[in-house]
């Protein structure tokens, strides 16, 4: 007897992970998704399936929120918390004016 063959599922996202594919779908209509963003968004796909889980695992939550807050600063040009600490360490270094001697008093 033939077997019917089996159509792949498309698998059933919980809520964030469906939260996630959103942000997503919003960041790719204004452009600011890369394939260079394709590691951040497989971390918060992971998280956000994670977290649909295990809903009471508070630490999931917190690594959760810290991946979408780096979705978030995809394509925004280098313009991260840690982009602008790096351009703050890389300042321009010179000489400095001199301080001058006191004079003494009399």
């Amino acid at each position: 007897m033939a077997t019917a063959a089996k159509r792949p599922r498309k698998p059933a996202h919980g809520r964030n992970r469906q939260a996630v594919e959103d942000m997503v779908a919003a960041l790719r209509a204004k452009g600011q998704m890369d394939a260079v963003d394709s590691a951040r968004l497989v971390a918060a796909q992971a998280l956000a399936d994670a977290v649909d889980s295990e809903p009471t695992n508070a630490s999931l939550w917190r690594e959760y929120r810290a991946a979408l807050e780096t979705l978030r600063q995809a394509g925004d040009n280098g313009t991260d918390e840690f982009a602008a600490l790096i351009a703050g360490l890389s300042a321009e270094v010179g000489n400095g004016p001199q301080p001058r001697a006191a004079k003494p008093r009399t």
